[in-house]
């Protein structure tokens, strides 16, 4: 067995498209890793908006003292009022400013906490809890729950940190405005300030798996393998028939061929952790395992996972969304003999069950189909769940399901092959 999953990965290595792609893969994870280290907030990034609110503040206070000089009995308080204003905003800033540059997180979220929690007190007071106007009580409690947990774990927060500008959540709808198209350009403000990059190993991680461990990232990778099974060259027979010349059973031919597509792209995806690790710790440092990522559940509650048990179960859920894929291609290449068809066939399939999960995603049985859980991401956030208020689309079943349809279909695949060789004998 291991000398043919040996052959195979010469034969797939062999190959210049698979080196192309692998090649294009590469690029790709440098040319998004720039991306992402353009976009990262630096502390010095937030530290100079500030030093400039200093100096304006400082100003407005030399301003008012030399109004106070001469000013009318009528005029005084107010100006008072004015620099006293002025003085605590230049204390606070100040204040921030040497916090941010000592990198006392501790401190600094501890501030963000005492601020958020009297707006929390005051929304359940006024029994604010199932509103959808930016930022909603649940915004608020997943904010202070986030900053606590940072506090406890001694996590740097991703900046800028604010419980209005950068912290989003899906209940998160609308803003109270006085025109509907500036209301929708605040929201969209709002939306890209808590879009937010670091090009620390973990956070970088957590960036290129959302966008490989989707449908996108299913499709590469079946391109990348397409002709495992059966490679044409002008009409003639691949490798699978001379394979079947030898004295090796039909049976070790299939699964060292799935084996060697299985092992390989874990192989390619652990690359991409390495990749990761080395040019993140290079330009920037690791960063912090257990930073927290929201999860969403029933009638506004949520827990918080740490972004490494996140992206490993990721890891975990896209695997078995590949095997699935796999085992599509293995059924059609053995059925249609030529890879381009094969390929198209499996995407056809693909397409059209995401199509009928859609139609049907808010049943009691579309938790039992495998299309919806390429959206992995969305299924470990529970955000899936909540959008069609389904909350059977969870981690558990979307691994049962995978794994059910994966064997069914590789099973099926096996007694075809069976068939087709002795009805060519």
């Amino acid at each position: 067995m291991i000398k043919l999953i040996l052959f195979e990965l010469k034969k797939a290595w062999n190959t210049a498209f698979f080196r192309v792609l692998l090649l294009a893969l590469l690029l790709f994870l440098i040319a998004y890793y720039v991306f992402v280290y353009m976009n990262t907030t630096r502390v010095e990034d937030e530290i100079k908006p500030l030093k400039d609110d200093i100096e304006r503040t400082q100003l407005a206070i030399d301003e008012t003292k030399i109004a106070l000089e001469s000013a009318e009995e009528s005029e005084v308080q107010e100006l008072e009022d004015s620099l006293e204003f002025h003085e605590n905003w230049l204390e606070e800033r100040r204040s921030k400013v040497a916090l941010l540059e000592n990198e006392n997180w501790h401190a600094l979220l501890q501030i963000e906490i005492d601020q958020t929690e009297p707006d929390i007190g005051q929304m359940k007071f006024e029994n604010q809890t199932h509103t959808y106007t930016h930022p909603t009580l649940f915004t608020l409690e997943t904010y202070v729950e986030m900053s606590k947990w940072m506090q406890e774990k001694n996590i740097q927060p991703l900046l800028p940190w604010d419980r209005y500008f950068s912290h989003m959540t899906i209940y998160d709808k609308e803003v109270n405005s006085t025109s509907r198209a500036e209301a929708e350009m605040i929201m969209e403000l709002f939306k890209d300030y808590s879009n937010k990059y670091s090009s620390t190993t973990v956070h970088y991680l957590f960036r290129l798996f959302g966008l490989l461990f989707s449908f996108v990232g299913a499709v590469f990778f079946l391109f990348l393998f397409g002709d495992m099974v059966t490679k044409e060259g002008l009409g003639r027979n691949g490798p699978i028939y001379l394979l079947q010349t030898q004295p090796i059973g039909r049976y070790k031919i299939i699964i060292s061929k799935f084996l060697t597509t299985i092992l390989t792209s874990l192989f390619i995806l652990l690359g991409a952790v390495v990749f990761s690790i080395i040019i993140g710790s290079i330009f920037d440092r690791f960063g912090d395992w257990e930073y927290p990522v929201l999860i969403y559940g029933e009638d506004r509650t949520f827990t918080l996972m740490g972004m490494g048990m996140f992206l490993m179960k990721a890891f975990s859920m896209f695997t078995l969304i590949l095997i699935f894929c796999y085992s599509i291609l293995f059924l059609f290449s053995i059925l249609a003999k030529r890879v381009l068809i094969a390929i198209g066939l499996t995407l056809v399939t693909l397409f059209i069950g995401s199509a009928i999960s859609g139609e049907i995603i808010a049943t009691n049985v579309a938790h039992f189909i495998p299309f919806p859980y390429f959206s992995v991401y969305d299924v470990l956030t529970n955000e899936l769940a909540l959008t069609y208020e389904n909350f059977n689309f969870s981690y558990a079943n979307g691994i049962v399901s995978l794994s059910i349809a994966s064997f069914i279909i590789f099973t099926v695949t096996y007694v075809f092959s069976i068939v087709q060789t002795k009805l060519s004998n």
